[in-house]
């Protein structure tokens, strides 16, 4: 880890959670993956190369998850080749690459200005950039069409998550904070699988 992740995680609410939860949560989470994946995937997603490419897809979203969980950073060795992969994927599966690149660079833009938006009326970080190049690598995954799902599901997974823990005992002079990568990671793989509905 380098300095200026120490520097932005002291500015930073901690969000770490033990171990023994975060693999359980995780362990949760497959199974919902799976159930989404049986349940809303299209041939475009399950046949072929396709179904490697969304086993490595939500690996990595699992993945992402679990060290979000643990400790609060969404790692840039994961993130970033996950950004150029989705709009490599859409170029090569004869998709809308450009429609990608928009929807990574739209995905980045609006968590970016959010928490730069929240840094200025609050003082502290609110969200990560780590998040930021999730959402970006999201839109690379499916486009600039699905941002919207993303978020929809990314935010009612974390409202819930703010409901959980403002109901955890703590202390009045506390800043609490839940993990966001999870809740985009769950937006990403419900708008991947969902797209042959959407888009058929």
């Amino acid at each position: 880890m380098s300095d200026e992740d120490h520097a932005a995680l002291d500015t930073f609410p901690d969000v770490r959670i033990r171990p023994q939860i975060a693999l359980l949560f995780i362990t949760g989470f497959s199974v919902v993956f799976a159930i989404l994946f049986l349940v809303l995937a299209s041939p475009a997603r399950t046949e072929g190369i396709a179904l490697y490419t969304s086993f490595g897809l939500g690996t990595s979203l699992l993945v992402l998850s679990y060290i979000d969980l643990r400790t609060g950073l969404l790692l840039d060795v994961i993130t970033l080749p996950l950004i150029a992969t989705g709009i490599a994927f859409a170029w090569l599966s004869g998709g809308a690459w450009l429609f990608a690149l928009a929807g990574a660079l739209l995905g980045y833009g609006l968590i970016a200005g959010l928490g730069y938006v929240w840094r200025q009326m609050r003082g502290y970080e609110g969200i990560g950039l780590g998040d930021a190049k999730l959402l970006a690598a999201g839109g690379a995954w499916v486009g600039v069409g699905l941002l919207p799902m993303i978020l929809l599901v990314a935010s009612g997974v974390g409202l819930i998550g703010a409901i959980f823990v403002a109901l955890r005992p703590h202390k009045n002079e506390d800043r609490v904070a839940i993990p966001f990568g999870p809740a985009l990671a769950l937006g990403i793989w419900t708008a991947w699988c969902a797209d042959g509905f959407i888009f058929a």
